[in-house]
């Protein structure tokens, strides 16, 4: 006999502690619903207070639906002990009545049916009734195999019809009874719950066996606009990830799963119109690359509280998380910021003038700076520190979405005739078209992208014409096995090589969630999420990542620290015999700067 056909899309789980507290299990609309009934938290509170294994009982809402509720004790831990709680909308078990459980619940109990009917107040006569009909309807034809049953299967109903009375019904009674004498708290009025606020267990054992959902990585991608190419080594990255860790078991036994949604990187309004889904969608943590900051953003995913690891590259993006570690404290930049691009340049131009390199000659620095909002690629760090060396710096800005805007700035490049000109800007599309270009109408001078000739798209579309162009990349992948090993096995699920930074960072950035929900020992517990991420070292294909700073940032190889075992290197790559070589830092080099063809 079948005492229940549950609805698996209608069943809730939360976490109870024995102060009251409803936390998440799964996600936050099980811990809102829960916490509207009042007695079950009561309940949950009293298992706890007994130290009992488990008890189930069915309970019925305001609308006479059915629900069959399991509170099994949950383990300890850092001193804590936890209740897991689980209400699931059921059809009543053999087509009974509420009048027909309530009967049944006193029968379990083992009251008389005229102690039954006083209670009920209904005749003798009536219970009499409602009995023979439970005994035609569970094909059972004893009082005896009844309450047997009833206790067994948890078909008993709480709060017991009457009043509690003391008797056995598997412990309800008592449960019932030490649920009443407990003190009335606030946590526990409905909808008053605190998610995120403190630690819960990972689900007991004895719960197992109860289908769960998937763990969710939100990702936000670029569907149109800039970024769009980029857009595939972050899927594909994050793909490769998730297909590894679900091959291994998942996480705590349940799969990972990976809840995508695009945008427009031109439209702000497409933008957070994403985010909110994925926040509505309730996942358990997002990952995200560079075309995604705005404040609004931010805050709506700061106010949800879910883990948010991004490649936004933003200095501005740090700062508010660094000043509203309360308010944005869930979110970590996964790289170092771009004001760490004028650092690296500094860095390299420095270099090659102590190595007399033609370039440094006549002390000239040109930057394109398309039109990107709160973008910093260390402007004053430029200024204070070439500037000191004898430098000229020239700002040029480009209106890179209006025609001609690239030949425009060749023109303007020729009349200042610098020798180190840098393009400020993330995007492939706009280094892809710059480059064009200028070899139209070239002068001696070093190219000097930022992170987009990353892209594949960059040498697919430009072949021999991206021969000679330097570029940098805050966070990149490595020339050692771990890099190529990450290499092998996207070529072997994609059939193509991965770029040299998105790919891999998309990579990391899910096995940083994953390693912090482990360490967290449940993913929905919020906080102790973030605070894994932020005091845990881990290494990753794109080098080491340590979160733990004010701002929640990636540290740059050796731009913020020259310990390499916390820092990601701020490489310099040039396009070499048509691959691309790292010329920078050291000891990552495998090569030194060549004078670019254009140039010969």
């Amino acid at each position: 006999m079948d005492p229940s056909r549950d609805t698996p899309r209608d069943s809730w789980r939360c976490f109870v502690d024995h102060h009251g507290a409803v936390e998440e299990f799964d996600d936050r609309t099980g811990a809102h619903y829960i916490s509207a009934f009042h007695d079950v938290t009561l309940y949950a509170r009293a298992l706890l207070a007994l130290d009992r294994d488990r008890i189930v009982f069915h309970l019925a809402d305001h609308q006479s639906r059915w629900h069959r509720v399991q509170i099994t004790q949950g383990s300890m831990l850092r001193g804590r002990r936890f209740a897991t709680v689980q209400m699931t909308l059921v059809t009543p078990p053999f087509n009974l009545t509420l009048r027909e459980l309530d009967i049944l619940t006193l029968v379990a109990l083992g009251l008389s049916n005229e102690n039954i009917a006083v209670r009920l107040d209904i005749s003798k006569r009536t219970t009499q009734k409602h009995i023979e009909n439970l005994f035609g309807k569970m094909q059972l034809w004893s009082r005896a195999a009844l309450a047997s049953y009833a206790v067994q299967q948890g078909i008993c109903r709480l709060p017991t019809p009457g009043g509690s009375t003391g008797g056995p019904a598997l412990g309800l009674s008592e449960i019932e009874d030490v649920a009443a004498r407990l003190p009335e708290l606030k946590s526990e009025a409905a909808g008053d719950f605190q998610p995120y606020a403190s630690r819960q267990p990972r689900p007991h054992a004895s719960s197992r066996g109860n289908k769960v959902r998937p763990l969710i990585i939100g990702l936000p991608f670029a569907g149109s606009g800039h970024g769009q190419t980029d857009s595939i080594e972050m899927l594909n990255g994050a793909k490769l990830a998730i297909s590894e860790i679900n091959t291994r078991g998942g996480v705590c036994g349940r799969p990972v799963t990976l809840e995508t949604i695009s945008f427009d990187s031109g439209d702000p309004a497409s933008t957070f119109g994403a985010y909110h889904a994925l926040i509505e969608k309730e996942v358990d943590g997002i990952t995200a690359g560079y075309a995604c900051y705005s404040t609004a953003v931010h805050d709506i995913v700061g106010e949800a509280g879910i883990p948010y690891l991004h490649a936004a590259t933003m200095h501005r993006a740090v700062e508010r998380v660094r000043d509203s570690r309360a308010r944005l404290g869930n979110i970590f930049q996964t790289c170092a910021s771009d004001v760490n691009y004028g650092v690296g340049l500094a860095r390299v131009v420095n270099q090659l003038q102590a190595a007399k390199h033609w370039c440094t000659q006549k002390k000239r620095l040109a930057i394109l700076q398309p039109l990107w909002p709160d973008l910093d690629i260390g402007m004053e760090y430029l200024e204070a520190e070439l500037g000191r060396r004898g430098w000229q710096i020239d700002v040029i800005e480009v209106a890179s979405d209006t025609p001609d805007c690239w030949q425009r700035a060749v023109d303007k490049l020729h009349q200042l005739d610098p020798s180190v000109i840098m393009l400020a800007s993330f995007f492939v599309e706009d280094a892809i078209a710059f480059q064009r270009a200028f070899l139209d109408n070239p002068l001696r001078a070093i190219i000097y992208d930022i992170y987009g000739p990353s892209v594949p798209q960059f040498q697919s579309e430009l072949g021999a014409a991206s021969e000679g162009v330097v570029w940098a990349t805050t966070s990149g992948l490595y020339a050692d096995p771990i890099a190529e090993g990450f290499r092998d096995r996207y070529f072997r699920a994609f059939d193509v090589l991965p770029g040299n930074s998105q790919a891999g960072l998309a990579y990391d950035r899910v096995q940083l969630l994953v390693s912090a929900w482990v360490r967290a020992e449940h993913p929905r517990l919020f906080r102790d999420v973030a605070s894994e991420l932020r005091t845990s070292i881990n290494r990753g294909v794109n080098g080491s990542y340590f979160l733990g700073s004010e701002g929640q940032v990636g540290l740059a190889y050796p731009d913020d620290t020259r310990d390499q075992s916390i820092s990601q290197a701020h490489l310099i790559f040039q396009v070499q015999n048509g691959r691309n070589t790292i010329i920078g830092p050291a000891p990552y080099a495998t090569s030194r700067i060549r004078t670019p063809p254009w140039c010969a």
